[in-house]
């Protein structure tokens, strides 16, 4: 059998063990076991398995060499700080809430034996597929990689309680996309300096997720915001990065533009997630009906200007206001004076009437100040319609 042929069997094998995991992870075998022993013994083992496994065939060559390998594995930890820095900026603006998970000493050894050998059997896999695979950057086995592992990241049961067109798009845009972004960052970990690589990016985050005493409780369109754009950001830094390390000015830039880069990244990404909760005077916010067109269509994004006098709101302008907890954006047709306070009438442009009740300076958030066409169709139809009629929500 020729090297080739082992390595597609090897790879076959790998391949059909991390999906009978998986396919024991959500039948009644988990069940029959108990799930506490299956969660902290069986299934762990099941991993730890994985990684004797990798570990006793041919090591890989990695795309770094051995004297990058440091430097690669240095961002790795830091990315991941940067990535928990983000969230919990995140949770100043959206708010926080207690951890669900045992703190005590006998959970936390528990807890790091289960997560740590569940997280070490995913990261020898994916290093070993990848590095089999492929020699240079190929995003075809990045990608079916990186789904593979982000499709078997959520049980079977969350799947079927998909239903219909609104769950399921709420579903890929604050938990599968994120979880995916996540997994692409590791894949590129991987490929540049092994499975030690992704284990310290995704370890760290793991052990903050489990092991903080209070976790941010972050809304959907900033947890999704964070989750996509954040690992995102990162893999084009780490690309950039190792360009350069690769045209031998390694030495000379990290020592120069290190620590100026990693303050960059920092605020880099904490201002987009400052962008996106609203922290600076210009925020967007996704429309999902048309009942602004032909101005707005369902799935623009429209950046608007938060308002800091309510005497420059004038009949004509489009607003984005709150009713109910949900935010909309329609335009002034009148204001209507009581008890010395302005209030405001508005419509829709492709409403038949009038909205029903006055909007006050209270709700109002701010004017619509531009229209980006078509980039917000993830989160279409997410916004609960449960309190006011459809065609007034944004």
């Amino acid at each position: 059998m020729s090297e080739t042929e082992k390595n597609k069997v090897i790879i076959l094998f790998l391949l059909l063990s991390v999906i009978g995991i998986y396919i024991l992870d959500n039948t009644l075998i988990n069940t029959l076991l108990g799930s506490c022993r299956f969660i902290f013994l069986l299934k762990p083992l099941l991993w730890c398995g994985i990684v004797l496994t990798v570990l006793s065939l041919p090591a890989r060559r990695y795309k770094s060499k051995l004297r990058t390998r440091r430097f690669i594995n240095s961002w790795s930890l830091i990315f991941a700080f940067i990535m928990i820095c983000v969230q919990l900026l995140a949770g100043l603006a959206d708010g926080f809430g207690r951890s669900p998970y045992d703190h005590s000493v006998a959970g936390i050894v528990m807890n790091i034996f289960s997560i740590g050998a569940v997280l070490a059997g995913r990261e020898f896999f994916r290093s070993y597929i990848v590095n089999t695979l492929i020699k240079k950057e190929n995003y075809i086995v990045f990608l079916s990689v990186s789904l593979f592992l982000t499709a078997l990241a959520f049980p079977v049961q969350k799947y079927l309680d998909l239903q219909g067109y609104e769950s399921t798009v709420k579903f890929f845009a604050q938990f599968f996309l994120p979880e995916f972004s996540k997994n692409f960052l590791a894949t590129y970990l991987v490929f540049l300096g092994g499975p030690a690589s992704s284990l310290l990016f995704l370890g760290t985050l793991e052990a903050f997720h489990w092991l903080s005493p209070i976790l941010p409780d972050l809304q959907w369109i900033t947890a999704a915001s964070v989750g996509i754009l954040t690992p995102v950001f990162m893999f084009t830094t780490m690309q950039s990065m190792y360009e350069v390390e690769a045209r031998e000015r390694y030495q000379r830039d990290v020592k120069e533009e290190g620590i100026p880069s990693f303050i960059i990244t920092v605020l880099l990404s904490v201002g987009i997630v400052w962008f996106v909760v609203g922290v600076f005077p210009v925020y967007p916010s996704v429309v999902v009906t048309g009942s602004m067109e032909p101005m707005i269509h369902p799935g623009d994004v429209i950046l608007v200007k938060k308002v800091a006098d309510i005497n420059e709101i004038q009949i004509g302008d489009v607003i984005q206001f709150e009713r109910d907890n949900i935010r909309i954006s329609h335009r002034i047709t009148g204001i209507v004076i009581k008890d010395g306070i302005p209030n405001y009438r508005t419509k829709g442009d492709n409403n038949n009437a009038e909205d029903v009740r006055l909007v006050s300076p209270e709700q109002i958030k701010g004017e619509i100040i531009k229209v980006v066409p078509n980039i917000g169709w993830p989160t279409m139809l997410i916004k609960s319609n449960k309190d006011i009629p459809f065609d007034e929500i944004d």
